[in-house]
């Protein structure tokens, strides 16, 4: 919610749902299991060994080379698990993305003839998953026989030395017991440790990645606050941008300036940098140089959040939320309005629309709107603009998806809107 939006350029929906949802939970069964059971169990080795250095201090020293073994071993097995462990969460995030745009894109694949490919797709990266996780079983389960065979020659030994001091009547029968129970008794807690090397490790790399994204750099949210509402003059100075990993600028010495209520139209071919320009307005971007100034103000000095209040945006790539029509035309405010609600459908002209939905405003539009029309969803993403009521208004194709009568109706209420309000309109 706070990283800049070019974070979403590097890193794949999938991959971040997958970090949220899969990786956070692998720390939180390494800390309810594996912290337990660490705490637990390395005090009763901690108690065991002053006990067997209390019964026998000669013997125990033959115990005590347990210890550095299992440490060697543990070590080796973990870094084959921590590669392996990181390697499995990064093709489990390329799986959930091919889950996420298989979903997304269901008739765009039926339409195209894609199943096929969706299909081997997904069993290429299930393979591939399956694969890592055997090969982090068989490096986990080989702990287990390994620290039995070091456990064994312990034992054995042990017993030889005892045996040896018997014959030098160092040592008793009962005494001789005691020991070996002792020692017995200190080898379970010993393989329940080695055996927590595998959730241990699976949580350190799931941490990493987690923690990653965590410490991702945030927006810079400092700067002053706009007092009440901005008159809405803009002014382009010098303005140079390159979109990151791109040599090509985007935009190259931009001069411009926006009186308070004047409207702006960029018109021209694709990629031509039009979209470009109005995303430097809410600071989407930082400018490679140059400056935009808002009522004489650089927008660098402004606090995000208080100049993210002065903007509408309506985009051709619509967004809406899977809630009510009236909690996406209120998106954003707290306490919502009702008659700023309706006023937003009539202007919109969306009223018939509501009128023949069965809740009404209460309606629920389904996964991005997919309940209603393009068009509908277009004067939805209008009505939305009009609540909010800002001074600054951006159009990125706004009517792009309503046939000739909608667009008719919204531009005359598009008209109305953009009385007294800085408007930057994106059209061909």
């Amino acid at each position: 919610l706070h990283v800049p939006v070019g974070f979403y350029h590097a890193e794949s929906s999938g991959r971040i749902i997958n970090t949220i949802m899969f990786e956070a939970q692998q720390i939180v069964e390494m800390v309810k299991v594996s912290i337990t059971t660490l705490f637990r169990d390395s005090l009763t080795v901690m108690v065991l060994m002053g006990y067997l250095i209390w019964l026998n201090w000669e013997l125990t020293l033959v115990t005590i080379i347990l210890i550095p073994g299992m440490t060697i071993l543990v070590r080796g097995v973990s870094k084959r698990l921590r590669k392996l462990n990181h390697q499995s969460l990064e093709v489990s995030g390329e799986l959930t993305q091919v889950i996420e745009e298989t979903t997304r894109a269901h008739q765009v694949i039926r339409i195209f003839g894609g199943q096929q490919y969706e299909q081997q797709r997904f069993e290429e990266k299930n393979k591939k998953l399956g694969s890592y996780t055997m090969k982090s079983t068989v490096a986990v389960s080989f702990t287990t026989p390994l620290t039995q065979i070091l456990a064994s020659v312990a034992v054995a030994i042990v017993i030889m030395l005892a045996l040896a001091q018997a014959r030098k009547d160092a040592t008793t029968v009962g005494d001789f017991v005691t020991f070996i129970t002792a020692m017995m008794m200190l080898l379970t807690p010993l393989k329940r440790l080695a055996d927590l090397n595998g959730p241990l490790q699976r949580g350190m790399a799931a941490a990493e990645s987690v923690y990653r994204m965590v410490d991702a750099i945030p927006e810079n949210e400092s700067g002053r606050l706009i007092e009440g509402r901005a008159s809405g003059q803009l002014e382009f100075k010098e303005l140079n941008f390159t979109y990151p990993g791109q040599e090509q600028r985007a935009l190259n010495q931009i001069n411009l300036q926006v009186q308070a209520g004047e409207t702006i139209a960029l018109v021209g071919m694709s990629g031509g940098g039009k979209t470009s320009l109005v995303n430097l307005v809410p600071r989407f971007y930082e400018p490679d140089s140059g400056q935009i100034l808002l009522d004489g103000v650089a927008l660098s000095d402004i606090s995000l959040k208080s100049l993210r209040q002065q903007i509408a945006m309506v985009s051709q790539n619509v967004i809406l939320f899977d809630d009510t029509i009236a909690a996406n035309i209120s998106y954003g405010d707290a306490n919502p309005d009702p008659a700023r609600v309706a006023y937003a459908i009539q202007a919109s002209h969306l009223q018939e629309v509501v009128n023949e939905m069965s809740d009404g405003l209460q309606t629920m539009i389904g996964d991005n709107g997919m309940r209603l029309s393009g068009g509908q969803r277009q004067r939805l993403a209008i009505a939305r603009a009009i609540y909010k009521n800002a001074p600054i208004l951006i159009l990125d194709e706004a009517t792009s998806a309503l046939d000739s009568e909608s667009e008719r109706a919204v531009q005359a209420a598009l008209d109305e809107l953009m009385q007294g309000r800085t408007t930057l309109v994106i059209a061909h």
